[in-house]
């Protein structure tokens, strides 16, 4: 399975990520994609993968209250947007261990330990994010790697300990006023 927790709107990449599928889904006749999340586009994303020759394959799971679920039992969690300051959602997707692939954007590539922690990929290019997909699928041996990769590091990285930064940056902040 291949997932990803979005918002549903453009700026997520959610037109290149079912492109790029449909692509991956020829050689992978096993594979199906999961878009957890909602938004003002999802109707438009619904169309897209309709008309597409893989749509019984690609499944809109809408908003969830554990999405967590999801990218545990996923082959590759995939975050395909356009920017992206620093995603969360990629924290949670290794702290369970996802192999991950990502467009190298904004705060992204510091996210996956620029490159070691995850695949990334250019933004809005769904040959190459198709490509990094069926590399992994194809490789087993990849996709463990990346799963041990993805929970190395990030002890800084959990929203506790960025929180705690962040308020400890205030702290200063308001002795200096």
């Amino acid at each position: 399975a291949i997932v990803t927790v979005a918002g549903m709107n453009r700026r997520k990449g959610i037109t290149e990520l079912i492109s790029a599928f449909e692509q991956v889904a020829k050689g992978c006749p096993k594979a199906h994609l999961y878009l957890v999340g909602d938004g003002p586009d999802r109707q438009m994303f619904e169309t897209q993968a309709a008309a597409s020759s893989v749509a019984d394959r690609i499944h809109f799971e809408g908003f969830q209250k554990n999405p967590q679920a999801y990218m545990m039992a996923a082959d590759i969690f995939v975050l395909a947007s356009h920017r992206e300051s620093f995603p969360l959602v990629l924290m949670e997707a290794r702290q369970v261990g996802c192999p991950i692939v990502a467009t190298s954007v904004d705060g992204v590539p510091e996210a996956l330990d620029y490159g070691k922690a995850g695949v990334l990929v250019p933004p809005k290019n769904a040959i190459a994010l198709a490509d990094q997909i069926e590399m992994l699928l194809a490789s087993p041996s990849e996709q463990d790697r990346l799963r041990r990769a993805a929970q190395q590091n990030i002890e800084d990285l959990t929203l506790t300990t960025m929180v705690e930064k962040i308020t400890a940056v205030y702290h200063q902040l308001l002795k200096r006023s």
